[in-house]
């Protein structure tokens, strides 16, 4: 009769030890924007063009800027003066998207397909590791060392992706962790001394952060799309994108430059509003008035692109208008499935492969639809039919203001 009791014990002190050996994860906190958010005056005073690669993390290890390369891509050294890639290094595993340094001298890396971040030493231009932790189910990107912790930025993917900034120690132990909800697609991070700098790959932003207060300062517009790696130098912060090039950036003088923010608006809705049945394929479908304020006077054309990134498919491309003159400051409702324009704007294709405007035909629940305007400082020598990632591609480096509208539709 004792032998129940015997096995009800076992079995409950080996559930005591299961529990103590995994101890409860650290309070998941917040990342929101600061009362006072604001937008932050940026002016690119260096380019620097990179060999065709993903070009993820950087890394700036006091005199050279070090480029993490991604999938099967290995860490280009780059001089900063002359440009010229001074050393290649081999990473530790095959998917290198961040890496840092701590001050006793112990690089970071993470590994986007591995699911992991190793802490190594250099030898013969080799990441050697000395000890991996598995962070599985999410995928690092983003990681940096700032006043004695490491953080890492990881993505948990699935029916709608979920992005953290976890806080650890030397040793990889996670100390806290803080879901970001305002930056859309995080993927890398510097620090300045103060503030934490993260990129977001799809809104083409990056954020400054007070990751003591957990606030979100401000943003300012990247001059490269698909923004990913960034660090700081001590004055300027430096900033690449996928197969972009690589830019030096000042964010410290108040007295260049006009507001990058653009302010878009809509006769039919507001942001985060519903958009009217009118506007999308259930109803008549033309496109819905818009209008815009804050395009820099140094602009010499403005563009559009509205997209919706919760198709299953992928980002589905609605429309795209590039070429529109800076001094308009709308699209009239009803805008013409036209090559051309009367003003001279020209229009490419949409997801559907037709030219001009295609409403919101979400397949199921409710999916988000953007509209960004974008100022940039040239006329693109593009010719009408063009897709969307023809024109993001087309205006790397040339985007000096940006904003955007977002409605939602569920039919």
């Amino acid at each position: 009769m004792f032998r129940p009791l015997i096995r009800f014990f076992l079995l409950t002190l080996c559930l005591f030890v299961i529990r103590d050996a995994y101890p409860a994860e650290p309070q998941v906190y917040r990342l929101e924007s600061a009362p006072d958010y604001k937008r932050i005056q940026a002016k690119v005073i260096k380019k620097i063009p990179l060999p065709k690669w993903y070009h993820e993390g950087l890394f700036y290890d006091g005199k050279s800027i070090w480029v993490a390369n991604g999938e099967k891509g290995k860490i280009w050294v780059v001089d900063t003066v002359s440009g010229d890639i001074s050393s290649v290094i081999e990473p530790i595993a095959g998917f290198t998207e961040g890496i840092t340094k701590n001050s006793s001298g112990s690089y970071f890396a993470t590994d986007w397909e591995e699911k992991k971040i190793y802490r190594a030493r250099i030898e013969n231009n080799k990441l050697i590791p000395e000890w991996e932790v598995s962070l599985k189910p999410e995928y690092p990107a983003g990681v940096i060392w700032a006043e004695g912790r490491l953080y890492v930025i990881t993505w948990r993917r699935g029916m709608g992706t979920k992005f953290y900034l976890n806080e650890m120690d030397a040793e990889g132990k996670l100390l806290r962790s803080i879901r970001i909800s305002r930056i859309e697609e995080p993927a890398h991070m510097a620090w300045d001394g103060k503030n934490l700098w993260i990129t977001s790959w799809y809104s083409k932003l990056v954020y400054k952060v007070d990751i003591d207060k957990m606030k979100i300062l401000g943003s300012f517009v990247s001059p490269v799309s698909l923004a990913t790696g960034i660090a700081w130098d001590g004055k300027f912060l430096w900033l690449t994108g996928t197969h972009g090039a690589l830019y030096q950036i000042d964010v410290d003088d108040p007295q260049e430059g006009e507001s990058m923010e653009i302010k878009v608006s809509s006769t039919v809705f507001k942001d985060g509003e519903m958009i009217p049945k009118k506007y999308t394929c259930d109803g008549v479908e033309v496109s819905p008035g818009l209008s815009w304020s804050g395009i820099p006077r140094e602009a010499k054309s403005i563009a559009l692109i509205s997209e919706d990134p919760d198709s299953p498919a992928g980002i589905w491309t609605h429309w795209v208008v590039f070429n529109i003159p800076p001094g308009e400051s709308a699209l009239q409702e009803g805008v013409p499935s036209t090559e051309t324009l009367p003003n001279g704007a020209r229009q490419g294709v949409n997801g559907s492969s037709k030219i001009g405007y295609d409403g919101p035909c979400p397949p199921s629940g409710t999916h988000r639809y953007y509209f960004k305007v974008y100022a940039l400082d040239t006329m693109l020598d593009l010719k009408p039919g063009i897709t969307r990632k023809a024109l993001l591609a087309a205006m790397d480096g040339h985007i000096i203001g940006q904003g955007q509208l977002m409605g939602k539709y569920k039919r």
